[in-house]
């Protein structure tokens, strides 16, 4: 990124995040980030990565104060002029600093969810500690909304996301063929994430044969492709944190179009697009899809629900589309937010899956190939 101010492209992202996050708080809000990965700090501030023990308080009226290791401080340089920046170097003295500015409060909202596993981040340690102090509130009412509600930059970067990974796609078509190895696909799908300005948002699935008749198999397995055998590739690029995911099935030496679950994918495609997500619910979705491919007499040949939430995870916790009742999925579509949609078949032949990002917009499901973003990303970011 030679020549590209990334930390003022860092403090414009913050700013308009930390907006949308001043909206949905009542009460202050700790993230945190260090042990495992912190999605809700990254989706804040487009941090890299902290090993360190590493908190963010975000209180209502727009103050944002960090705890960082003075180690890691670096990290979050850039955004000095958004945020009080407090360092610390044993974990002794985190916790005092930090139990001095919670002392404050009464009430606290932290990363713990019963409903969803994506956003339930605090350690056990950390949870008990901040329970001493304040009464402590789970965060699904302010994430939820906030990881799902894309803002304009966080859209311009899965933007840019999705046009890398079609374009590896664009690639794959001549390479997918029989004698080629799994592995090699593998490793060019690998580098060609690196090529285009990102990283891989996830370790690749390329599956051929009976192997891709499990939706998430072994990673590697030394195998070749064998002409006529279905090929299922799952992959992803990742910029800035953001994550594109995306499933092409191709039959090798053949066409997959006359694959006997080609006709139902393209269906189903078909009714997302037409449908008024404006007037419906997730679970309306799912529970409709669902009865289409009953119709088609395919329900026993399913593995797995038909999209989910994706952002700075390719799981983003909402929303999904299934079946079967699940938390806030009685909640409606709204616009800017994003998923995936996967309907996928499989038999003793293997797998048949295809799987695009969609974005919601004026009511109806977008696919990022043609979704142009409400703001633009610097020239060369």
């Amino acid at each position: 990124m030679d020549g590209i101010d990334s930390a003022s492209f860092r403090r414009r992202f913050f700013r308009e995040k930390r907006a949308q996050l001043e909206r949905l708080l009542e009460q202050p809000l700790l993230l945190y980030w260090g042990r495992w990965d912190g999605p809700n700090v990254r989706a804040l501030t487009l941090a890299e990565g902290f090993t360190r023990p590493t908190f963010l308080l975000c209180e209502a009226g727009g103050a944002t104060t960090a705890f960082v290791q003075k180690i890691e401080v670096d990290e979050l340089a850039p955004l000095s002029g958004e945020m009080e920046l407090i360092t610390y170097g044993a974990v002794a003295e985190l916790e005092e600093k930090l139990a001095s500015y919670l002392k404050k409060f009464d009430d606290v909202v932290v990363e713990a969810s019963a409903n969803f596993p994506a956003l339930d981040r605090l350690p056990p340690h950390y949870f008990k500690f901040v329970s001493s102090i304040a009464t402590v509130r789970e965060c699904d009412d302010v994430l939820v909304p906030f990881r799902a509600l894309k803002s304009p930059l966080e859209l311009a970067l899965m933007k840019r996301a999705s046009d890398a990974t079609l374009a590896v796609f664009a690639e794959l078509e001549e390479r997918v063929r029989p004698g080629v190895a799994e592995e090699d696909v593998v490793d060019f799908v690998l580098h060609r994430a690196i090529d285009a300005g990102g990283a891989p948002a996830y370790f690749p699935i390329v599956a051929s044969g009976a192997r891709s008749q499990y939706p998430h198999p072994q990673r590697r397995s030394g195998k070749k492709i064998e002409a006529g055998e279905r090929v299922v590739i799952d992959y992803g690029v990742d910029v800035w944190g953001y994550k594109a995911d995306v499933t092409r099935t191709y039959v090798a030496g053949g066409d997959a179009s006359a694959d006997p679950y080609y006709d139902i994918s393209v269906e189903l495609v078909s009714f997302l697009r037409r449908a008024d997500l404006s007037a419906m619910t997730p679970l309306e979705l799912g529970r409709e899809v669902a009865r289409m491919v009953e119709e088609a007499g395919l329900s026993d040949r399913e593995r797995h629900g038909y999209g989910h939430g994706l952002g700075v995870e390719t799981h983003d916790p909402y929303p999904y589309v299934v079946a079967k009742a699940m938390p806030w999925l009685d909640r409606p579509f709204e616009d800017t937010m994003v998923f995936t949609f996967e309907p996928g078949f499989y038999d003793e032949r293997g797998g048949f899956r295809i799987e695009d990002d969609y974005v919601v917009s004026g009511g109806r499901a977008v696919p990022f190939q043609e979704f142009e973003p409400p703001t633009t990303l610097p020239e060369g970011l």
